[in-house]
């Protein structure tokens, strides 16, 4: 742990190194290192190591999300020297993942204080921000929310500073959450950067349909949940006039920021950006109506259904007619993650006045052309299912919504395949009939072919 009885800078400057000299003292094989969040990831030593693969064997590399490409996730001769494993996909993961370099993850958000430990994770190297006039050194937007999951953890015994003038925004918060202290670092690298932004995607007119079937839930005095994305965009273009509202959420989007500026949105507690710009992270260290937590809070089940009138927003790929939703992947093709899903679908339902809404597009269509619906009878072999059934509330699509918490598996099959596309609509009840579930006369008095339209306020 720090060490207050010496000099700092006397520490500083007898543990500073180069990333050649880290990559050559730090790795030996069998060794298990946690290497950050997005632009926290010391891209310059997975260079280095990659460059010199051949002395390397067994070194299993955990993190979060690159936001930027490095050439060890894209060499099938790295997977004889390094194992890489991202907590979450996002493009650069999808591609080495497909070409069978990264592993996929099998662990939610709300389990990073354990993911790292139970593969022995006793090692850091993260980019972090230079020491204030104390020592201490702020881990950055993407970092604060794993400073005491993971940066601070006994766990760890040897931790290693990239050091980055230009590349990090310092978060305000007390040091023993926001940041680790310079005689932590074993270690210490110079290394600025330049500030990496992820843009954020832009509504399709499919997400705007469905935030029109949730717009009537959200109430003036609402928290909420929102993943980044183009769902997520539109629901937040359509605060305005509705009422004040905070955010608590996983991520902070990039125009939660203007939002706050004009007072729709008041306060903002989210563990790190999603899709943000430069201008959100000087936001987000300026401005005290935006703070970002630890996981062990924003993250935490517990503490999230304390949260009253929270409406948790997560989007879905498929879902079967009993309410089974699968997430992550498409089949048996992993494309995400859990991410902070479950901590906050199962934490909607907890909450006093809480409202979890999964999102799903009725249809996709295959590299032939042809559409297929993304609601079935029941999964296909193999899918992969990341919320169970009775943890969903309400599901939605852009033919409606369907409220089927704690219902019988009866009604559940019966509001499913009214939100389903009608083309598929008769097929799917001539499915599930042959099934134990339910039978025809089971749907006398339903209308499967009923067109909803979104609720007025």
């Amino acid at each position: 742990m720090a060490n207050f009885d010496i000099d700092w800078r006397v520490w500083y400057k007898e543990h500073l190194s180069t990333t050649e000299k880290v990559a050559e003292e730090c790795f030996r094989d069998g060794d298990r290192w946690w290497i950050g969040q997005c632009n926290q990831v010391p891209y310059e030593l997975l260079d280095v190591l990659y460059k010199n693969m051949e002395k390397y064997n067994d070194i299993f590399m955990m993190y979060n999300c690159m936001c930027q490409p490095a050439d060890i996730m894209f060499d099938r001769e790295s997977k004889k020297h390094f194992r890489m494993n991202s907590m979450f996909c996002v493009p650069l993961e999808r591609l080495s993942g497909e070409m069978g370099i990264m592993e996929y993850a099998g662990a939610n958000y709300d389990q990073l204080d354990q993911a790292p430990f139970a593969y022995g994770c006793d090692k850091l190297a993260i980019h972090c921000c230079p020491p204030d006039e104390n020592g201490w050194c702020n881990c950055g937007g993407y970092g604060v929310s794993v400073v005491k999951a993971i940066a601070q953890r006994p766990e760890i015994k040897l931790r290693v500073a990239f050091l980055d003038s230009t590349g990090q925004y310092p978060m305000p918060g007390d040091v023993e959450v926001t940041s680790v202290h310079i005689t932590d670092f074993d270690y210490i690298v110079e290394a600025p950067t330049e500030m990496i932004a992820v843009p954020a995607a832009e509504p399709q007119d499919i997400d705007k349909k469905i935030a029109s079937y949730i717009m009537p839930y959200i109430n003036s005095g609402d928290k909420l949940q929102i993943g980044f994305g183009g769902l997520g965009e539109e629901v937040l273009s359509n605060l305005k006039g509705i009422g004040q509202f905070e955010i608590f959420s996983e991520v902070a989007c990039d125009n939660m920021a203007q939002l706050c500026r004009e007072g729709v949105i008041t306060k903002i507690t989210a563990c790190s950006p999603g899709a943000c710009s430069e201008e959100f992270f000087k936001f987000c260290s300026e401005d005290s109506r935006a703070k970002l937590v630890g996981v062990e809070y924003g993250l935490n089940p517990f503490y999230i259904m304390q949260q009253e009138n929270l409406v948790a927003i997560n989007a879905a790929f498929m879902c079967d007619l009993i309410g089974q939703v699968c997430a992550e992947a498409q089949g048996l093709q992993p494309y995400s993650g859990t991410g902070g899903s479950f901590a906050y679908v199962y934490g909607a339902t907890r909450a006093k006045n809480g409202r979890s809404f999964i999102c799903i597009r009725s249809t996709y269509t295959d590299h032939d052309g042809v559409t297929h619906s993304n609601i079935v009878p029941w999964l296909p072999e193999g899918s992969v299912v990341t919320t169970l059934k009775n943890f969903v509330m309400y599901l939605v699509t852009e033919w409606g919504v369907a409220d089927v918490f704690c219902n019988t598996l009866k009604d559940r099959i019966r509001k499913i395949i009214q939100i389903a596309h009608p083309d598929f609509r008769q097929d799917l009840k001539k499915k599930i009939c042959t099934s134990p579930l339910i039978e025809e006369e089971d749907f006398e008095g339903w209308d499967i072919m009923k067109i909803q339209e979104p609720k007025s306020r």
